[in-house]
């Protein structure tokens, strides 16, 4: 493992730590029962960089141990599928996107991004460095295997021409050599080209405790502040900014950007955004440190409400295997003497164990069977798809729901 000196974005030292969530192993990494020797845990720290107010992890774990056997499929998830769906028709009709444009999508994953553009006729290329590749190919899109950067850029340029639109979805705060990515981001763009992020904010996951976000493969925690000058350092103006209430990890900034000088007016939202962060203040260390205190304080509420689950007798399993609940469960030391399996409708995590806690990850209808009394919901971002569609609500299960705050959610009443 490596650890970084300097901050990512302006190369300061002036790194400040304000939060540790103890050593665990790569969130991603589940495991087969003969593979549980073989696991390593890593330093899961975080840091505020007091030159450019950048929140960041410094220790880096080898990007082979995260992406060799990465077990994420984004499709698995309806509501992730018809966000996603969503945007990409917005970016078609907003930008007048017409058969034979270029769209990139860097992250591709399984390709479920690329599956929403609504446009026949579009070329559609995905980036993505894991096995899962092999399902967007298979699904019929053109993939780059590998890391995005200056050489991918060209690659693609070359081979399919300049990108009317690229899109990094839960990717951007992924890169430990954020720099060299970001200079591949003009080189692949047309002059009136657009490039996405959407990606955790930093202010809802301080304000909410979202502290199940973080993990190694999530290197940095978006604000607008620092990346405003870092994308100009690499040629790259930002000329819109949202909050959207839903994306892969719970609420998300979603960044618009354009080459130095496009033709794209820079919206309002940008200023107000960035006099938003300086007031809640993005850049003041007690802030990072009053939100650890709030951690804690969540670590010892969600423990009490299992424990009194489990001192009636009652069964408690797990719905839902995320990367981010591998963080939950593991800062929570919970283990499979306490949440005895998980539901997980991703049929390649199934069978398995969760990193670090150890817990057997089954299917809905081998959950439905053992039927715990209460569920803990690691995918909470998902709660109002789940009351209206979930057939473990519907039999009688209840919700320990952990974020923002531990609560009890039930199901509405049977008839």
């Amino acid at each position: 493992m490596a650890k970084n000196t300097h901050c990512r974005y302006c190369g300061s030292t002036r790194l400040v730590q304000f939060l540790s969530l103890g050593e665990q192993p790569p969130s991603n990494s589940f495991l087969r029962p003969d593979q549980l020797a073989l696991e390593r845990r890593y330093p899961l720290d975080v840091y505020l960089c007091e030159g450019c107010s950048l929140v960041q992890l410094l220790d880096v774990v080898p990007s082979s141990e995260i992406f060799n056997d990465y077990l994420y499929l984004a499709s698995s998830s309806k509501a992730l599928k018809a966000h996603y769906a969503a945007l990409a028709g917005q970016v078609t009709e907003r930008f007048g996107l017409r058969a034979g444009d270029v769209v990139v999508d860097i992250g591709c994953n399984d390709g479920v991004l690329l599956s929403g553009y609504p446009l026949a006729g579009l070329q559609r290329v995905g980036v993505e460095p894991s096995k899962v590749a092999d399902y967007a190919e298979a699904a019929g899109f053109k993939v780059v295997r590998g890391f995005f950067g200056p050489n991918a850029a060209d690659e693609i340029v070359v081979t399919y021409g300049k990108a009317k639109v690229v899109t990094a979805t839960n990717v951007f705060p992924h890169v430990d050599d954020i720099g060299s990515f970001t200079d591949g981001v003009p080189r692949l763009l047309a002059d009136d080209g657009i490039f996405i992020i959407e990606a955790s904010y930093l202010v809802d996951l301080i304000e909410q405790t979202l502290f199940d976000t973080i993990y190694h493969e999530h290197l940095c925690y978006l604000s607008l502040t620092p990346m405003v000058p870092f994308f100009a350092r690499h040629g790259l103006q930002i000329f819109h900014v949202e909050r959207v209430p839903f994306g892969a990890s719970g609420p998300a900034l979603r960044v618009w950007a354009q080459k130095t000088g496009g033709p794209h007016p820079t919206q309002p939202t940008v200023a107000r955004m960035l006099a938003d962060e300086e007031t809640w203040g993005v850049s003041r260390l007690p802030r990072y440190q009053a939100y650890t205190a709030q951690v804690e304080s969540v670590k010892r509420d969600l423990l009490a409400l299992i424990a009194q689950a489990r001192a009636t007798g009652a069964v408690v399993g797990g719905y839902g295997a995320p990367a981010k609940g591998n963080t939950l469960l593991n800062y929570m030391g919970l283990d499979a003497k306490t949440i005895v399996c998980i539901a997980e409708t991703n049929p390649i995590k199934q069978g398995l164990l969760t990193p670090g806690s150890h817990i057997p990850v089954v299917s809905e209808e081998e959950f439905l069977r053992i039927m715990p009394a209460y569920a803990l919901l690691l995918t909470w971002n998902y709660l109002d798809f789940f009351i209206k569609n979930s057939g473990y609500l519907q039999a009688g299960g209840r919700f320990i729901v952990p974020l923002p705050t531990p609560r009890i959610v039930a199901g509405p009443p049977r008839s």
